[in-house]
């Protein structure tokens, strides 16, 4: 539980799913204590639930300085910094989101195994689930509980379409979030296209990255798992309680839950720890 940067830079390339603008973010090494922040032109922000929109993170994870500079859709990236140990870097961004990639967060983590990883040596704060919290966002739930060890359980619903109901839960470690989770994509309802581009969004969206379905198919060639669908949830979730910085130690579980439902249980959680000293 110390510290962890990377080794050396590394850059990462591609369209934005959003914006279907060309992206890059290039990971920098930092000293012990920097935490995960990102920066465009001046602009740094850290990568914490503080600076969290969680009014805006409805499709994407959003971060917002003080001066209104926006980083958008880091869930991935820092789903993959979480597993792979990583406390301490800084993120420098070209364009206006962090490279979509496969649609997962398996390139990333990749990318940061390639370029390598070294204990930096300072101890790492833990927040450890003791009491039970409840956080509720719409039809969300949300809840931690104490356990030995970091856990995520996520659950999907969507009635009267090829997923139906899913769930799936898992011990997190970065082997086990590489082979289990790290390479399912998002998903979207092949009914909600037309609109989410009227909205500006999923202008880089497509086959290879993004899981879609309907009442009776996937449009996809082939799946990454059977539940890819629940299990990219397990990226997200992963990825936005990430912007607590801290070692993870409880189990966590969502049921219907998005990235605004999310944002707001790290937000309580890390309130709470903070409370605790």
């Amino acid at each position: 539980m110390t510290t962890r940067t990377l080794r050396r830079d590394v850059a990462i390339e591609g369209a934005g799913i959003h914006s279907g603008a060309p992206c890059r973010a290039t990971l920098r090494p930092c000293a012990a204590g920097h935490g995960i922040a990102f920066t465009r032109g001046r602009a740094v922000v850290a990568a914490t639930w503080r600076h969290a929109d969680a009014e805006a993170s409805d499709r994407r994870t959003v971060i917002v300085g003080d001066g209104g500079e926006r980083f958008e859709q880091i869930e991935h990236l820092m789903a993959a910094l979480y597993a792979a140990g990583i406390s301490d870097a800084l993120v420098e961004q070209a364009g206006p989101e962090v490279p979509f990639l496969g649609g997962g967060a398996l390139e990333f983590l990749n990318a940061i195994r390639e370029a390598g990883t070294e204990d930096t040596g300072a101890p790492r704060p833990v927040l450890a689930i003791g009491a039970a919290e409840t956080v509720e966002d719409g039809n969300a739930l949300m809840v931690a509980t104490a356990h030995d060890g970091l856990r995520l359980s996520c659950f999907v619903e969507f009635p009267g379409t090829i997923v139906g109901n899913m769930g799936f839960s898992m011990e997190v470690d970065e082997e086990s979030f590489l082979r289990e989770a790290a390479p399912a994509r998002t998903f979207a309802l092949a009914s909600d296209l037309e609109k989410l581009r009227a909205a500006g969004l999923i202008r880089g969206g497509n086959l290879q990255n993004a899981v879609v379905f309907d009442h009776e198919r996937y449009y996809n060639e082939s799946l990454a798992f059977p539940d890819e669908v629940v299990r990219h949830k397990i990226v997200d979730l992963l990825g936005d309680l990430a912007l607590i910085p801290a070692v993870l130690r409880g189990h966590f579980w969502a049921w219907r839950a998005g990235h605004r439902g999310h944002v707001k249980f790290a937000q309580r959680l890390a309130a709470t720890w903070q409370e605790q000293g």
